[in-house]
């Protein structure tokens, strides 16, 4: 009996997932930061699509995506793991595209489209990195 406890706990610990498991485990989140994040998306898509400047207030709408753009950055630098990452970059990239850095949005949008391919997003994504890729005509 003492040698089955001995080869049980060896393969425990060689292959805690099982024998025929693949991949590392990956760290369990954690609910309250979850949960966190999960409210300072909702902030800030709050501000992004209902709280609006007066119009030709240029300043105003640089400060409202500035202050956008830095709550979503906070979540991904204080939660890389978060759930919903894909909407922080799918915001991400309608803030860029708002602010009219185009590139900066493309990359968002991109990253969407290649690390969640199952996202909520996606299709709006595409639709999204259509509209930026297309040449705008009558110009060069």
């Amino acid at each position: 009996m003492h040698v089955m406890s001995v080869i049980l706990v060896a393969l425990i610990t060689f292959f805690p997932q099982g024998p025929g498991a693949r991949g590392p485990l990956s760290a369990p989140r954690d609910p309250e930061l979850e949960k966190q994040s999960a409210h300072s998306l909702e902030v800030a898509r709050y501000y992004f699509y209902k709280r609006k400047p007066t119009k030709g207030d240029y300043d105003g709408w640089t400060r409202l995506n500035k202050a956008v753009e830095d709550r979503l950055l906070e979540i991904l630098d204080l939660n890389p793991t978060f759930g919903q990452a894909d909407g922080v970059y799918f915001l991400l990239g309608e803030v860029y595209k708002r602010g009219g850095d185009k590139d900066k949005a493309l990359e968002q949008y991109n990253r969407v489209v290649k690390e969640f391919p199952d996202s909520q997003y996606l299709a709006e994504t595409k639709k999204r990195l259509a509209e930026l890729n297309t040449p705008v005509k009558g110009k060069t």
